[in-house]
């Protein structure tokens, strides 16, 4: 799983932090290497040394010290003097293993998954910067242009500050990005990385799960609650080992419910990433590495113990099928394109990736969906994707919903009904608009967590609309049945 955290500040962060395994063992380090292409144009190679990371992080050139960006990070404030943003100097990629990766690896002493880890990585981080872009503001431009090159600090870490098994690589990189097309040095503009982070998992993930079955391993995918995707697992952990040795998921977790009870919405991406480091002890524990292990081996039961050494018995490599991608990326269509008519193509490559995970590879289903652009099967405006069939139906609802522009009677004249006292102001107004609307088709939309569910539940507490309003309404959905898929009313 990728998570990424901005950080405004960030001084002494490689000596203090990344170069340690999350806990203080004397005499122990951990090698950050650097990494990317814009490294390589600053001469950067090999380990990391502390006073070249110190540099960057500020924006300097690690030889010479100039200063390469053309303005200092700086937070923006508002018109009343609150911050709205804080100045930027690093951003840290952290990319997590499964809990049962996390787990043979350390436990089952299973060394062939660092590497298995190592290389997903490496494919992940390719991809990320492919992502990297700078702002560009000339001749009255104000937009984003690809660089497709980052000056990363990479240091791999096997254990959570709970001390729990816990594989996971932070790859820091700085807020610089070279610009080809001006030849100069700027600040690194990473919404495009923001925006694919649900993508850039999934290159993960299916990158360590094909490494993970030509290990030997068998995997089982993973789903929450409600059915959603949660990754994948080793198959043979129990479900209560991996809680065992989930501690930092347990903190987050609670973290999030304290939020939803506290606003009444769920948090953002970004939102999570704070309570996470909220959480978080600031205080490394001064240990050993052979104490660590003593202790995390001390809290296995003794059948869990003999289930462990079982599987990484029975874990011979082999050679696995790969598949061409197309069945998963056709199916990702149908899934995506079923409740959309205009997707990101990293949304359509995510679902395939979901879809195949571990038995495909990312650059068979661009390629594939590259031949679908060039039959026509496939149509790309910019990053956006459809199809002819989801452009004819959105064509469709358009008419549909223009042909009631104004045709009915309101579903409430005046204030003959008052919306709850518990609905919020916002909610409460999209109530009266939509009593007071004269259209047949009203569109109400929100983020996730913002009150849309409970603003509908009370729409139904309005009083009845007309026989002929009913009506409408229900041969309008049965013309264009998607249209109920976008919360409309």
């Amino acid at each position: 799983m990728l998570t990424i955290r901005a950080m405004s500040d960030g001084k002494g962060y490689s000596s203090r932090h990344l170069a340690h395994r999350d806990y203080y063992a004397e005499g122990e380090r951990v090698i950050g290497r650097w990494q990317g292409r814009g490294a390589k144009l600053l001469g950067l190679s090999g380990e990391v040394k502390p006073e070249d990371f110190e540099a960057v992080r500020v924006g300097c050139h690690p030889v010479t010290g100039e200063f390469l960006r053309q303005r200092q990070s700086a937070d923006r404030t508002a018109s009343d003097g609150t911050i709205q943003s804080r100045g930027r100097n690093l951003y840290d990629f952290t990319l997590s293993a499964p809990k049962s990766v996390s787990l043979m690896t350390i436990l089952g002493v299973d060394k062939r998954l660092i590497e298995a880890h190592e290389k997903a990585v490496a494919e992940t981080l390719e991809e990320i910067e492919t992502h990297s872009a700078a702002r560009v503001r000339r001749d009255g431009a104000n937009e984003d242009r690809t660089t497709g090159n980052l000056v990363l600090a990479v240091y791999h870490h096997d254990t959570s500050r709970e001390l729990d098994p816990q594989l996971h690589t932070h790859a820091v990189a700085a807020n610089l990005t070279y610009d080809g097309m001006e030849g100069r040095w700027k600040a690194l503009q990473a919404s495009g990385i923001y925006e694919r982070r649900a993508y850039l998992t999934e290159i993960y993930r299916n990158a360590l799960a094909r490494e993970v079955r030509a290990l030997g391993y068998e995997i089982r995918s993973r789903r929450d609650g409600k059915g959603r995707d949660g990754g994948f697992e080793i198959h043979g952990i129990s479900e209560a080992l991996l809680t065992k040795y989930s501690q930092r998921s347990h903190q987050r977790d609670r973290a999030i419910n304290e939020f939803v009870e506290k606003t009444g919405r769920k948090p953002s991406d970004n939102e999570i990433a704070v309570l996470i480091r909220e959480t978080r002890a600031d205080k490394l524990i001064e240990i050993s590495t052979a104490e660590v292990r003593r202790r995390q081996r001390e809290r296995l039961a003794e059948a869990e113990f003999h289930r462990i050494v079982e599987l990484r018995g029975e874990a011979k490599e082999a050679v696995v099928h790969v598949e061409s991608g197309e069945s998963s990326l056709d199916y990702a269509q149908e899934h995506i394109f079923e409740r959309v008519s205009v997707a990101r193509d990293h949304e359509v490559l995510a679902e395939a990736l979901r879809h195949g995970r571990g038995h495909v590879r990312r650059e068979d289903l661009k390629g594939i969906l590259a031949v679908k652009q060039s039959n026509g099967a496939i149509l790309r405006h910019g990053h956006d994707l459809a199809t002819r069939e989801t452009l004819q139906r959105e064509r469709e609802m358009v008419e549909t919903i223009n042909r009631g522009i104004g045709g009915c009677d309101r579903l409430a004249s005046g204030n003959s009904f008052i919306p709850s006292d518990r609905l919020r102001p916002q909610q409460r107004n999209v109530v009266q608009f939509v009593l007071n609307s004269r259209d047949r088709i009203v569109n109400i939309q929100g983020a996730a967590g913002t009150g849309k569910t409970a603003t509908l539940q009370e729409l139904k507490r309005a009083p009845a609309p007309s026989r002929e309003r009913r009506a409408g309404r229900r041969s309008n959905n049965e013309c264009c049945p998607r249209i109920a898929k976008r919360r409309v009313f």
